[in-house]
């Protein structure tokens, strides 16, 4: 038998001999090339706000606190003042009886009420700023406060197991926003005492 595949060429063993390669990605549009682009700018600006809003120069000031220092540089001492002398006291809490008691928070009431005073004398003006309208509204607190102090010296009167009833400013004690503010604005002193607890 006569070899018949003489003068062609052997066959590929791995099937025909493939096209050259052609380019599989079609070329973008206007619109498609301008929607990623969009959106890699979009990605990048929420990237930048998110660092600048956690980690950015920005100076967070607390609500509450006042433009001026001057009120807090004044209170502290003042405040601080009064602090000693119900320090001083034997506690509340420790009291031998109802009696005893009623006199050691009578006399810490005293002391809060020459405080306020002092306080008083030197705020700024009500309604003259921002800073005057906290102030006043905070002591205004202070005073409900020490209202509902010299109530409880009361009812200890007729009462040994009366409690400190504190009036609800917002759905929270009276307290809570009278020692935020003083925390805010650096003068620890100016919160309330912790002598009845």
């Amino acid at each position: 038998m006569a070899d018949t595949t003489e003068g062609t060429a052997p066959a590929s063993p791995a099937g025909p001999p493939s096209a050259p390669p052609e380019d599989d990605a079609a070329p973008l549009s206007v619109g498609r090339r301008l929607s990623r682009v969009l959106a890699a700018v979009v990605a990048v600006s929420m990237a930048a706000m998110w660092a600048y809003a956690l980690w950015g120069p920005v100076q967070r000031v607390s609500q509450g606190t006042f433009d001026s220092p001057a009120f807090p540089e004044a209170a502290q001492p003042i405040c601080a003042e009064a602090l000693a002398v119900i320090d001083a006291l034997p506690p509340a809490y420790e009291s031998r009886d109802s009696g005893a008691r009623a006199d050691v928070v009578a006399a810490a009431n005293d002391e809060l009420a020459v405080m306020l005073d002092r306080l008083d004398a030197i705020a700024p003006s009500p309604g003259s700023s921002d800073d005057a309208r906290m102030i006043d509204e905070w002591l205004g607190d202070w005073r409900t406060f020490l209202g509902d102090r010299e109530r409880y010296v009361e009812a200890l009167a007729t009462d040994p197991d009366a409690r400190l009833l504190v009036t609800e400013k917002e759905r929270r004690q009276i307290t809570e926003p009278i020692d935020y503010l003083a925390t805010v604005n650096e003068m620890p002193a100016c919160a309330t005492p912790g002598d009845i607890a």
